[in-house]
């Protein structure tokens, strides 16, 4: 199941806090609420997004409705902050329920001013408890089940509603003797080592729960990190991967409800296909140069037979899928492709995915070189795929990067290999998804 709320895709709420009157300009500009997308788990087919189950809709005049405003105002009622109709306008009554939440997790209060990470947070908290089964394992509900969820990023005891067993003593057997009641010690259990039942397991990485983990210190420092604020490089590097993945996820969902005749289950096993076709590729961004393996991918590209714009939707649809269900390994062939077809802004993945290790082997010298040629693409006027129209995002990434830089001091060249180059074989064609424009 890789159904999850997408979140922030704006650079105003990736870089600052951002005033919610901006948020009722409409659904592009849904700055306050931070949130792009929806749930994965509408109807595929065209027109035919299910709508939701309540009775006569109040429409206020002046206050557009927007998808993202009915899903914040779903997960805040979800947790008792009782944000009233689902109707995707943002009003007193809303900003009203904004501020308990607020204040309920010791946030800044100010319902105009709503936080990228207070959303992603309260998003997140959403799809735990309904989607992995969070609400279920504890018992709990309302605001209990959202500090439950907070307890759990911060790595203590998770509170439980649930009746907690009583400790019993051990039982022991005693033979009593008439004549002089003993009790028989039981046998010393023979000596054995700890058991450890993950000895043989390979440790996965996870991308969704460290951009939690990199949502709860951008809470802790009181934002995201700004060109004003760039003290560490390193968290404002991870903030814009989270932030990256997240306008990612929601351009591919935006693409899957124009996809019709396929389910979900469907749409994620041709993704999976799409990757497993580019695992020579995939394999090899950590070990050679940017520039040879985009020259490789380029002949992969071409020899796929697909027209561009169908296979940029297709690589752009699986890489919201990678990034959904923690497939790296997907994510990082879509970004591979969007590169090969033009779009060197998508490079800025690959250097992230380098630099944390996240479906690559962890080479941060080939990550500059990928963030530097994406970065460099941007200055010159290239269109941006994330948070487009938002120029304070290239500025700060350029800048992060010359730290990190300077920090490391300058990478030794690393010989790269002679590419091979991989045609995708005609008898096995690349999957791709017919998008109804």
């Amino acid at each position: 199941m890789f159904a999850k709320f997408l979140t922030s895709a704006s650079l105003i709420a990736a870089l600052a806090i951002a005033p919610a009157d901006r948020a009722e300009a409409d659904a592009a500009d849904f700055i306050g609420g931070a949130i792009i997308g929806g749930v994965i788990g509408h109807a595929l087919t065209q027109g035919q997004r299910p709508r939701p189950a309540t009775g006569t809709r109040v429409v206020r005049p002046g206050i557009p409705a927007t998808q993202q405003g009915r899903e914040t105002q779903t997960a805040l009622n979800y947790f008792g902050f009782q944000a009233g109709t689902v109707d995707g306008q943002i009003g007193p009554g809303t900003r009203s329920a904004i501020e308990r939440f607020q204040s309920a997790m010791g946030y800044p209060v100010n319902g105009r001013e709503f936080s990228s990470y207070q959303f992603d947070f309260l998003m997140d908290a959403y799809f735990w408890a309904t989607n992995q089964g969070g609400a279920q394992q504890t018992g709990l509900r309302g605001q209990s089940l959202l500090y439950a969820y907070r307890d759990s990023l911060q790595g203590g005891p998770v509170q439980s509603g649930f009746p907690q067993p009583q400790p019993t003593q051990p039982a022991t057997t005693v033979i009593v003797n008439p004549a002089q009641p003993t009790p028989v010690q039981p046998a010393p259990a023979a000596e054995a080592g700890m058991p450890n039942l993950f000895a043989n397991a390979q440790p996965q990485m996870s991308l969704a729960n460290s951009c939690n983990a990199v949502m709860l210190q951008t809470s802790s420092n009181g934002g995201y990190v700004t060109l004003a604020t760039l003290s560490e490089p390193g968290q404002a590097m991870s903030e814009q991967f989270c932030v990256a993945r997240t306008y990612a996820m929601a351009r591919g969902e935006e693409l899957m409800g124009q996809i019709a005749g396929l389910t979900q289950a469907q749409i994620a096993e041709q993704c999976g296909t799409f990757a497993a076709m580019l695992s020579d590729e995939i394999d090899r961004l950590s070990l050679i140069d940017r520039a040879p393996l985009v020259s490789e991918m380029q002949t992969v590209v071409a020899g796929t037979g697909v027209a561009p714009a169908d296979l940029a939707a297709t690589a752009r649809v699986c890489l919201a899928v990678g990034y959904a269900q923690d497939n790296m390994r997907m994510a990082v062939g879509s970004a591979l492709t969007l590169v090969a077809l033009g779009e060197p802004a998508y490079g800025e993945l690959l250097g992230h995915h380098l630099r944390e290790g996240f479906g690559a082997n962890t080479r941060r010298d080939l990550a500059v070189q990928w963030y530097d040629a994406s970065i460099s693409a941007l200055e010159q006027g290239a269109d941006a795929a994330f948070m487009p129209g938002q120029p304070e995002r290239t500025p700060l990434l350029r800048a992060a990067l010359m730290r990190m830089q300077g920090a490391q001091g300058a990478a030794a060249p690393v010989p790269a290999a002679q590419p091979v180059l991989v045609p995708v074989p005609s008898t096995n064609a690349m999957p791709t998804f017919q998008v109804n424009q």
